[in-house]
């Protein structure tokens, strides 16, 4: 991108300004010093180019996001509610509008110019605020753009940056770099994203966070949905299909009970339908039978016979009446053409008059030519002598001139011959200094190229990149180490959890056992009790009630001792209860023990396979960084310690030794580039020679042309001089020749443009008669021609109307297309007669048609058909159709009759088996209450094959959620990873990794300029550190923090990495203008000129311009090429851009 010009208006304290950068002293100088007093307006230039380019201003946008409320700029008082970093408010006050103009070049090289404007409302000093007007026009297509959206989408083609950027690329403040280096480590990472734009990596780390947290939350949820899901037992859906089976039978066996009531009521409406239908199909018939024996009917009959027997007759007669009508409008049509005939007689005299007089001014025109018939071959070729006379006017003129002109040019050839003798003596100087430039050039280029630059510079590179895969190899043995650490602890917890799992499956067989035991001697014990409590139920005590002592027992046959009484029986049994309780408590502790055993059995499972999948996930991904750091030191060739603490010394020692051939190289390339600068400071010295010794080859080049040039001249206009006497005689020969006045010569010679306007006048008169002769001729011929037609179509008109002629006077009348108008009657004349014989005979002959039909035919008389001729041929129609609508009606009732008979015959035919009691009514009360049993039982069905269907989508879901939850964890996996990696909650972690790579790059184009501005120090991080420390040079490439730096030193430093950072990207580069603000106070003068030195040769190393904005007395002095920014008063200031050389 090129700046080209800059218009200022009303903005801040500039009242108005132009800054031409490509034109005046800006054009011609890659460096020059911005300057004024503090306030006067020097960064308001800043803020005109970004309002112009992209809308915004580096002030306003650092400015807080509150409003305020302003009166003092409006009429009424209205307080206005305005925003404080409004870009707006940089209208300067009591002024009606403001804008700024930018005329540059983009990078795609199109010429734009962009423009921002702002207004009071009628722009008036009183009015309110206007919305701002923002336009980009392309100078190449004249297109303009007016959107806000387009405006920006064509900038950023144009440009190449947003606006962050080109504040950061092109507009350097060296207080932001001083205040990184000097500011704690906390604090760095805040100010380094904001000047490389490294915010997007915070935004990442922090996205990653929430994402592994989202995909958390989506597993957990997932599980909960799944643990939601209920399904449904065998024995569940086994009773569900019996209970349908049921219903379905209950549903058919109603179903047919059905269908044989639903027959037996239809048959019977339908039998009460077929007799109501039969009575009024009998009814309907009668009705239209006697519509057909009225008088009505008879007369309307008889009306239609008569129509159709006279149709042709009612024509005859029709065509007589037409034929009569049409006799009287043609007598009417012949009396106006008669009309017409006589006005077409006053138009033939006149048509006579007219000749006579053409035949009088064709006479008069022919005696005008015979007086000029002696000069009519001059009058012929008049436009030859009068080109001729033109030639001989400008041929006397020339000659004249061509005479002054060599007498000047023979005068000036000595000065001519002088001034290439002096010219050529300083062709020979300039080329002999540029000879003696070349010689030097040559003898430095061969010492430069024996440093073999471009392979200094590959070995360079290739180490460099060696470097960085080695920091990089360090990193990912740092994280297998971490890996490993992690993954022995998996290891450990699973073997852990599984040993946990085996004591407890062995300690489930002694539970078993033990459960086993308890179980047995409770049966036991309880099937004692029993028989024992059955010894004491009532039976046994009737039995023994009936027993006396010497019995025998009838259930064992024993001989009965003694009889025992109820309470020592009752007695008997408490001991055995007491031990039936106590081993149903072994019983049941021992069951709760087991189960509690499989329980935890069943948890520890499920947690050994938990942790087994985790161990194995994470053991793939230590596999693979292990591959990757197994790759990369194959790659690197370095061959892996025992141990990865052995490998990292390794590779810290390797990346030392490739630091130490890096700056190797590096002091030779920078040997190799200053002779090379010098080589380029030659060539320049040496193209500028060039450049004037070619201007002196021109100069004699062009002093030798124009010598030459004279000399061709005035042998030139010696020859053109003979020419035009040549031509003089050779045009007064040719004239005399063709020219009849005797006298010309003279007239010519007194007043040459009198001669021709005379001799124009006369050829014009004499060739106006000509045309004039011509033209009455042919109209005399035409007139003629009309007039023998017009007697013609005469004579016709009085053959076909002999009565049409008159002896009476005609009075002539000059008429239009007369010969058209006879014709015209003619025709007409001869129609109307031919329409008079054709309609007579039409008459008569229908006039003998109508006379024989009323002999045959008495009753229609003329009356009678004149009476049928009234009624149209639509009535008639309709009248027909009525009477066959009427029959027809007639023949649908009986055959519907006739039909419905039949139809109530078939009917009985088919009658059911009816009882009784069977009614319509009653048939109607059972078919409602089947119908309902039938839907109750289908209802039961559709709901129990509801709950089996979704029991069915209950398990099809079930494996869906489950795949799904599968799904989710696997994501939540990959997520969590890359979380303990890059994510946090407010994205730190990614952007310091991110940062410390940028801030490589920064360092590296900070060191190229800090090269060229001290041999002393070169800046250096370490890995993973935002902390820039320092290599004294000085004192053998000590290290020393950026703290400990001077002020003269801190604005080096500072100034190198704002430089840096203008060539951090590429785009940057299309930039042709890096503005510098403040900060070269504190520079010695030694310091001062090493920067200035630097600061002109960035306009050779990048084609960059600088600009610098300073207070600095000293630069003044050295920085010729200045804007001055002066204040005219308090609110104004003007800008002036001047060259002090």
């Amino acid at each position: 991108m090129k700046l080209q010009k800059l218009t200022i208006r009303n903005l801040a304290s500039i009242e108005d300004a132009v800054i031409d950068f490509e034109h005046g002293p800006l054009g011609e100088e890659s460096l020059f010093l911005i300057c004024g007093e503090t306030g006067a307006g020097k960064t308001t230039i800043l803020d005109s180019i970004c309002l112009a380019l992209y809308n915004e201003t580096p002030r306003m946008d650092r400015a807080e996001n509150e409003r305020y409320k302003d009166a003092a700029q409006t009429a009424s008082g209205k307080k206005e509610d305005i925003a404080i970093n409004d870009n707006r408010q940089l209208m300067r006050r009591n002024t009606g509008e403001a804008w700024s103009e930018l005329e540059f070049t983009g990078s795609n090289d199109i010429p734009y110019t962009a423009r921002w404007y702002v207004a009071r409302a009628h722009r008036k000093v009183s009015g309110s605020l206007q919305s701002v007007k923002w336009t980009l026009e392309n100078r190449k297509t004249g297109i303009q753009l007016t959107k806000i959206a387009e405006i920006k989408a064509e900038i950023q083609k144009a440009v190449g940056l947003s606006f962050e950027q080109f504040c950061r690329t092109t507009l350097l403040a060296q207080g932001d770099f001083t205040k990184f280096l000097q500011s704690k480590e906390s604090e760095k990472s805040d100010i380094l994203e904001k000047l490389t734009g490294t915010g997007i990596y915070s935004r990442i780390g922090a996205e990653i966070y929430a994402a592994s947290k989202q995909r958390r939350l989506a597993y957990e949820t997932q599980k909960q949905k799944l643990n939601g899901i209920r399904l449904l037992t065998e024995e569940e859906k086994e009773t569900l299909r019996t209970s349908i089976r049921q219903n379905l039978q209950e549903a058919t066996d109603c179903k047919k009970q059905l269908d044989t009531v639903t027959q037996k009521r239809n048959w019977l409406q339908r039998n009460k339908e077929l007799k109501e239908a039969r009575q009024q199909r009998q009814q309907e018939w009668e009705t239209s039978l006697a519509a057909l024996k009225t008088d009505e009917y008879r007369q309307r009959e008889q009306t239609l016979r008569d129509w159709n027997l006279s149709a042709e007759a009612r024509n005859q007669l029709q065509t007589f009446n037409h034929l009569t009508t049409q006799q009287m409008e043609l007598e009417k049509e012949t009396s106006r053409m008669e009309a017409q005939y006589h006005i077409l007689c006053q138009g033939l005299a006149g048509l006579r008059e007219q000749l006579n007089d053409l035949q009088e001014k064709q006479q008069q025109t022919s005696g005008f030519l015979k007086e000029k018939a002696e000069y009519a071959p001059m009058f012929e070729e008049s436009q030859g002598i009068l080109a001729d006379l033109k030639n001989l006017m400008e041929a006397e003129r020339k000659e004249q001139e061509y005479r002054q002109q060599v007498i000047t040019w023979t005068a000036a050839i000595p000065q001519l011959e002088k001034s290439l003798i002096s010219k050529e003596k300083d062709l020979q100087e300039k080329n002999q200094a540029s000879a003696a430039f070349q010689k030097e050039i040559d003898q430095q280029t061969k010492s430069w190229e024996a440093f073999n630059t471009p392979r200094l510079q590959s070995q360079k590179s290739d180490l460099e990149k060696r470097k960085e895969r080695l920091v990089s190899l360090l990193n990912e043995l740092t994280l297998l180490r971490e890996k490993q650490i992690s993954l022995n602890t998996l290891q450990e917890t699973e073997q852990k959890i599984f040993n946990q799992l085996i004591t407890v499956q062995q300690e489930q067989e002694n539970l078993q056992t033990t459960f086993n035991q308890a179980k047995q001697r409770y049966e036991e014990t309880d099937a004692l009790y029993r028989k024992q409590k059955e010894a004491t139920e009532n039976w046994a005590r009737e039995a023994r009630a009936r027993l006396v002592a010497g019995d025998h027992c009838p259930v064992c046959g024993q001989k009965i001792t003694d009889i025992p009484h109820d309470e020592a029986f009752q007695s008997l049994l408490l001991p055995i209860y007491e031990e039936l309780k106590f081993r149903q408590k072994n019983y049941d502790e021992a069951g709760q023990s087991l189960k509690a055993n499989l329980s935890l059995q069943k948890q520890l499972t499920e947690q050994q396979q938990a942790s087994h999948k985790n161990t194995e996930n994470f053991k793939q991904g230590y596999q693979i960084t292990r591959r990757q750091v197994q790759d990369l030191c194959t790659f690197l060739g370095i061959r892996p310690q025992p141990g990865i603490e052995a490998t990292q010394a390794l590779i810290r020692q390797t990346t030392e030794d490739a630091d130490q051939e890096i700056k190797s190289l590096s002091l030779q390339l920078e040997e190799a580039n200053n002779l090379l600068q010098n080589i380029q400071q030659l060539q320049k010295q040496k193209d500028q020679m060039q450049e004037l010794g070619n201007e002196a080859q021109r100069a004699f080049i062009l002093a030798e042309k124009e010598l030459n040039d004279r000399k061709n001249q005035i042998q030139t206009g010696t020859s053109w001089i003979e020419n035009e006497k040549n031509n003089i005689r050779t045009l007064h020969l040719r004239i005399t020749e063709k020219m009849k006045w005797n006298d010309w010569n003279e007239s010519w010679k007194l007043d040459p443009d009198s001669l021709i306007r005379k001799l124009k006048d006369e050829t014009t008169g004499y060739r106006q008669a000509q045309e004039q002769l011509k033209a009455v001729t042919s109209r005399i011929e035409l007139e003629q021609k009309e007039l023998e037609a017009v007697l013609s179509a005469q004579e016709t008109l009085l053959t076909l109307f002999p009565e049409w002629e008159s002896d009476e006077k005609v009075i002539p009348q000059r008429q239009d297309s007369l010969g058209k108008n006879w014709n015209r009657l003619c025709t007409q004349a001869s129609g109307i007669r031919h329409q008079q014989h054709s309609n007579a005979t039409e008459r008569k002959k229908a006039e003998n048609f109508l006379l024989d039909f009323y002999q045959l035919h008495p009753d229609l008389n003329e009356g009678r058909l004149r009476e049928l001729a009234s009624q149209s041929l639509q009535q008639m129609e309709t009248l027909q159709n009525d009477l066959q609508k009427l029959r027809n009606t007639e023949i649908e009732k009986r055959t519907a009759m006739e039909l419905a008979v039949r139809e109530l015959e078939q009917h009985q035919k088919v009658r059911p088996d009816l009882e009784e009691a069977d009614q319509p009514e009653s048939l109607a009360e059972r078919q409602q209450k089947l119908d309902q049993q039938i839907a109750a039982a289908n209802q039961s069905v559709g709901l129990l094959q509801a709950q089996l269907e979704q029991d069915q989508k209950n398990a099809e879901n079930m494996q869906k959620e489950q795949q799904q939850a599968d799904l989710l964890y696997g994501e939540f996996v990959k997520w969590d990873c890359l979380c303990r990696l890059f994510g946090d909650e407010k994205g730190k972690n990614f952007r310091n990794i991110a940062q410390s790579f940028v801030l490589k790059e920064l360092l590296n184009g900070a060191n190229f300029y800090l090269r060229k501005l001290t041999d002393r120090y070169e800046l250096t991080c370490q890995p993973g550190s935002l902390t820039i420390l320092l290599h004294d040079l000085y004192q053998g490439g000590a290290t020393r923090p950026a703290c400990t730096l001077s002020g003269g030193e801190s604005f080096l430093v500072s100034l190198s990495l704002a430089l840096g950072l203008s060539s951090l990207n590429q785009q940057s580069l299309s930039v042709d203008i890096l503005f510098i603000d403040e900060g070269f106070g504190t520079l010695s003068e030694d310091y001062l000129n090493v920067v200035m030195d630097t600061l002109e040769r960035l306009h050779q190393m990048g084609g960059k311009k600088v600009g610098i904005i300073s207070h600095v007395e000293g630069l003044r002095e050295r920085i010729k090429t200045q804007i001055q920014v002066r204040r005219i008063d308090n609110s104004r200031s003007e800008i002036l851009t001047v060259s002090l050389v």
